[in-house]
């Protein structure tokens, strides 16, 4: 695993770089759409992007929480962390991307109430570079070893290890699932960023269409997915159980938005 890299005797870790790497081209690619449109003005993107990111990066915090907080005492336990280094350990490690989602959503909405802006507009370009900055996130992952798949030691296996970070952790060979939902994010994004070019009579056409595929695509990955501490319900991950949940929520806003209204 390429976990982290030495830089003027700093350690970086490279979840982190792939992670703000990937707001950094989601943030470009937006402010390039958003003036083909001229709906909004680059400004206006960088601007709800900051309320966005605040909000998804607490959203992903509490989610991660909510559903790891026996595993993360039982690390601070184990390692004899004060109270310091126990909230440090808590604020570095660890963030669910559904969580991050909803809080982002959240934030977003926040900032078009608070300057009066038109939601679609924003969802509409948001819904393209999601997928991509999203890709760039999932790589940090494979590089940091969490997210992982399931144990595995066939064709595109990689050695994981059990204790990301550490020298000398023994290593459990899994699949890199993490590197199979980055392809699969950078082909929804290659098809939303050619409906928003090609269809710009449907500007909302990108959005349900992500709404539509990327919660499908979770909901299989998580099946191969080996990362039990994220938790579950009956025969689901909580992650599947909130795909189902957009599935059902995009369905009825796109009826009432869409169909209704138009028919009516």
């Amino acid at each position: 695993m390429f976990y982290s890299f030495t830089l003027l005797g700093q350690e970086i870790p490279m979840y982190a770089v792939c992670m703000w790497l990937g707001v950094a081209v989601a943030a470009f690619v937006a402010c390039r759409l958003a003036k083909k449109r001229n709906a909004i003005k680059s400004f206006d993107v960088m601007l709800s992007a900051v309320y966005t990111m605040i909000f998804a990066m607490i959203g992903a915090k509490l989610l991660y929480l909510a559903v790891s907080w026996d595993g993360v005492m039982r690390v601070i336990d184990q390692r004899g962390y004060g109270v310091t280094d126990s909230i440090w350990y808590i604020l570095n490690n660890g963030f669910v991307f559904y969580g991050g989602f909803i809080g982002g959503c959240l934030g977003l909405g926040l900032y078009i109430k608070q300057f009066h802006r038109n939601l679609f507009d924003y969802l509409a370009i948001y819904a393209v570079v999601l997928p991509l900055g999203h890709a760039f996130g999932r790589i940090g992952c494979f590089c940091g070893g969490c997210c992982y798949g399931m144990k595995y030691d066939g064709i595109f296996a990689v050695d994981f290890p059990v204790y990301p970070g550490y020298e000398g952790s023994p290593v459990v060979s899994r699949l890199p699932i993490q590197l199979f939902e980055a392809a699969g994010l950078l082909l929804i994004f290659l098809l939303l960023i050619v409906l928003y070019y090609r269809v710009p009579k449907k500007p909302t056409l990108p959005l349900w269409t992500y709404l539509v595929v990327y919660p499908i695509l979770r909901f299989i990955l998580e099946f191969f997915r080996g990362d039990e501490a994220r938790g579950g319900f009956l025969f689901f991950s909580t992650s599947q159980w909130i795909s189902l949940g957009i599935l059902a929520v995009a369905g009825t806003a796109f009826y009432l938005t869409q169909v209704k209204k138009k028919s009516e």
